[in-house]
């Protein structure tokens, strides 16, 4: 990363230990920062994974780990205040559209509740800088105007997932009026790259790929995601860390949505091997397709895509060979 910082700012990182968080913690030390993460490692996944994940920064004197869970108001009060950020991102988050529609109490009570708290700490801390809340395309549900648009209601999200991450930017923006503070809410677009969650499409064709198993192509394979590599979000990420807007929304999308059966050509390619197919119903709780205009992007953080899908894909398959095989 290219962001240059002095030694003394902190970023506090929440659900430092997942995929875009580890990859962030490891950014921001790369570009001089002091990192303070929180993680509850919860069982969504294998917590032997995020211990995995994590491990590359337990060795820099300027990263320092917190385990413990977001919505323990007293334990994050105490985080905050010994901490003393200059800098929040806020990735803590339960993140699974089709669990979310089975299980939405929990989905409110960490994404909603957690979020809460913390906005809560920040505001009675008093002196940080800015916070950047983590979003997601999810919000905005089938909206047929495409490329989305901040500026869209989305108020019509498929997935409680999606409801809880419009709800918080919602409180965001009270937080703000209320109190001054200064949120910037990034709307994620399908995001993908080293350290992948096992729970999405992109990780799960690339394990079948590679090792003998069956991809589940839901529907006819036509619907389209916008696929963003991580390293393209996490430099998004820093940029708009660092840029006080007092409320504002902002799309990370890649700008080029691909089909499904479009991904699964690009995968077959990078790992030189033709998938064995299997057709199954489509979720509810899935969107047509995902499209981001990053028109604001461009204008407010200098920010765009530079990493092409088939060389993002191609290095989730090298780590993927790397670290899961």
């Amino acid at each position: 990363m290219n962001q240059q910082s002095s030694r003394k700012d902190t970023v506090l990182v929440t659900g430092v230990a997942g995929f875009v968080g580890s990859n962030l913690a490891l950014a921001l030390l790369e570009a001089g920062y002091r990192v303070v993460g929180i993680d509850n490692f919860d069982d969504t996944y294998d917590p032997a994974f995020k211990e995995a994940q994590i491990a590359p920064a337990l060795g820099n004197p300027d990263f320092e780990l917190m385990r413990l869970d977001i919505r323990e108001k007293a334990a994050l009060a105490a985080a905050l205040r010994r901490a003393h950020p200059r800098f929040v991102v806020h990735l803590a988050a339960k993140a699974d559209t089709r669990l979310a529609v089975a299980d939405p109490h929990t989905y409110v009570d960490n994404n909603i509740t957690g979020s809460i708290n913390l906005f809560e700490t920040i505001r009675d801390v008093g002196d940080v800088e800015n916070t950047l809340y983590v979003s997601s395309s999810s919000v905005y549900g089938n909206d047929p105007d495409i490329p989305w648009r901040e500026s869209a209601a989305a108020d019509r999200p498929l997935s409680p997932y999606g409801a809880t991450k419009r709800a918080v930017e919602l409180f965001a923006h009270a937080y703000h009026h209320n109190f001054g503070m200064n949120i910037t809410c990034l709307r994620y677009f399908n995001v993908y790259g080293e350290n992948n969650r096992p729970n999405m499409v992109p990780y799960k064709w690339t394990k079948a790929l590679l090792t003998g198993g069956v991809i589940e192509l839901s529907g006819a394979g036509t619907r389209k995601r916008d696929y963003t590599y991580v390293g393209d979000t996490i430099r998004g990420t820093i940029l708009a860390m660092t840029k006080p807007f007092g409320y504002e929304v902002i799309n990370l999308g890649n700008n080029r949505p691909l089909s499904l059966t479009e991904l699964l050509a690009v995968l077959e390619k990078v790992t030189g091997v033709k998938a064995n197919v299997e057709a199954r119903e489509s979720s509810k709780a899935s969107v047509e397709e995902t499209y981001a205009d990053i028109s604001k992007a461009k204008e407010l953080l200098g920010w765009e895509p530079v990493t092409p899908v088939e060389e993002g894909m191609a290095r989730l398959v090298e780590w993927f060979k790397a670290n899961r095989l």
